[in-house]
């Protein structure tokens, strides 16, 4: 093999691991993203309110936070959730994300007996499941594409004061602390 060849698949080779480390670094960012897809308040309610906490829920669309509306809870905890779409992993790795729509916010009690017996809170979020996902949910296992349609909830103790943010990942919502909300000047 002569030094002008020799040359040419060393610059090929540097080029495709070049192009493999790329590739690894594209697949494990989509694999570990985590979108904010709300901020959640929690505040104290008024004196005398039949509610144990207040929140304030904004959604975040594209990194872009929209209106907030507050809801009146009960219970020790508050739960929100939604529908996700998970797409099969190879897909996920040409850059697919999952799909989701959050649809739930309600209160959650820490003992199923006060669960059955004391007042839920409950609502809709962006108009609840629609016609689309319930289609989704009804014939997923004949969507070529789609690994699992499924509800997915998660859900935090009621801390008046505390900040949280919503994220979606491949495999659903989780919530994170946020830092305290700085006074504006």
């Amino acid at each position: 093999m002569r030094l002008r060849d020799l040359l040419w698949v060393s610059i090929w080779l540097i080029v495709l691991a070049g192009a493999g480390f790329l590739f690894a670094i594209r697949s494990y960012r989509v694999f570990t993203e985590e979108e904010l897809v709300a901020v959640v308040r929690c505040e104290a309610p008024a004196k005398g309110s039949p509610h144990r906490f207040l929140l304030s829920v904004t959604p975040v669309a594209k990194g872009v936070p929209e209106s907030a509306r507050s809801y009146g809870m009960v219970g020790d905890q508050w739960a929100i959730g939604g529908e996700i779409l998970k797409w099969h992993p190879w897909l996920n790795l040409a850059g697919i994300k999952s799909c989701h729509k959050l649809t739930r916010l309600s209160s959650r009690y820490l003992k199923a007996r006060a669960e059955q017996a004391e007042p839920r809170s409950v609502y809709d979020l962006n108009g609840g499941t629609s016609p689309m996902w319930q289609w989704l949910y009804r014939f997923q296992q004949w969507l070529p594409f789609v690994e699992a349609v499924y509800g997915n909830a998660t859900y935090v103790m009621a801390q008046p004061g505390s900040r949280w943010g919503v994220y979606v990942s491949l495999s659903g919502y989780l919530v994170k602390p946020l830092p305290p909300e700085r006074p504006q000047r």
